[in-house]
């Protein structure tokens, strides 16, 4: 199934995640999750509420789970939030109670199986036209932009804002924006753009080291970690304006791979593995194509293998971007995610690939 209306607008109230490519984070730990802000740890848990009643099965008893609502063992809760432990998890879930984001109860202490629920669960998790929710471990889940901004006050006036590596991922994505015809550049690709930005997506080290609460020197070594990981592409303007932020496949993943603008995903196969570039007169509306071939480090994919990535350029002079506009970033490589994860609801279970990734 997909969606119809390709583009996400600054005005959408929610943004939908894919399951896969998140659940891709609780698997794998190169990006680590300490912060004040514990964007991510929520956003686990809203990828597992239900979106509709379910009849659930723990150590032979059986537990019903309404809308926005999940069952679990506590044992679980570690790695679905990424913390270290229990008791940390536990905080984590007193934390959420404590301003209002979810309530949870004990159903058997003696076996810890806990319930949590969703605050507000039916007014911020509605399907509406540009958004469409999915089931068990595949498709996509909604966070809603209000409960971000609520982290991020509560965040404010209790510990101070500093985001973790996963919460500045999440808030990238939950940021981007496509075919909004108030913000520049979003006609050709996926942008991370912010409300305070005027219509132009250009980020400097200085906006995000004061957003995420860290460093420039942090914002800049995390920016080449996350690219060399698949995850970010950018377009550099000249001096100090900024870059254009792009997350890699994000049309792949929001509008699937039929999507007409991906199409040119397979132009890979048919010219092969060599580097190739060939500029075109741009007055014949013809295009740029870069293809490369490269094996990442053994650490961001687990064992070796080839990756390919594609970038498509447009070039009209007269555009936002003044130059080449890249309106595809593909990277054949998946996130991993195994037939068993796709199908079960269950807490994920550690891949193969992220133990060999730890050896």
């Amino acid at each position: 199934m997909n969606c119809i209306q390709k583009q996400q607008l600054v005005s959408f109230p929610k943004v939908r995640i894919w399951k896969p490519w998140f659940r891709h984070f609780n698997n794998h730990k190169e990006f680590h999750n300490e912060g004040t802000v514990h964007l991510f740890s929520l956003m686990a848990l809203f990828s597992y509420a239900n979106f509709r009643s379910n009849e659930r099965m723990i150590s032979g008893a059986r537990y019903m789970e309404a809308p926005g609502q999940w069952i679990c063992k506590l044992g679980s809760l570690p790695r679905i939030l990424r913390v270290h432990s229990k008791r940390q998890a536990l905080e984590q879930l007193d934390y959420y109670e404590k301003y209002g984001f979810l309530t949870y109860e004990w159903l058997d202490k003696e076996n810890e199986i806990i319930r949590f629920s969703i605050t507000n669960w039916k007014e911020h998790c509605t399907s509406l036209q540009y958004n469409y929710y999915s089931y068990k471990g595949s498709g996509f889940f909604f966070f809603p932009l209000p409960v971000g901004r609520m982290l991020l006050r509560v965040a404010l006036k209790t510990d101070g804002i500093v985001f973790s590596e996963l919460d500045a991922i999440m808030d990238m994505w939950l940021h981007t924006i496509l075919n909004d015809p108030k913000v520049r550049g979003s006609e050709y690709m996926p942008v991370v753009y912010y409300s305070n930005m005027r219509g132009v997506p250009l980020l400097s080290y200085t906006y995000l080291a004061k957003r995420w609460g860290w460093s420039k020197s942090r914002v800049g070594r995390f920016m080449l970690k996350a690219g060399e990981y698949g995850i970010i592409s950018r377009v550099s303007f000249s001096s100090s304006r900024g870059s254009v932020i792009s997350m890699c496949r994000y049309r792949e993943m929001i509008f699937g791979d039929t999507c007409e603008e991906l199409e040119l995903s397979s132009i890979g196969e048919i010219i092969g593995i060599t580097k190739a570039a060939d500029l075109v007169d741009p007055d014949e509306g013809k295009m740029d194509i870069s293809i490369e071939t490269r094996v990442p480090p053994a650490h961001t994919i687990g064992k070796p293998r080839k990756a390919l990535k594609i970038q498509v350029f447009l070039v009209i002079r007269s555009s936002f971007f003044a130059r080449q506009i890249p309106l595809v970033f593909y990277s054949a490589l998946d996130w991993e995610v195994t037939n068993q994860e796709k199908n079960s609801r269950d807490p994920p279970s550690e891949s193969q690939s992220g133990k060999e990734m730890k050896q």
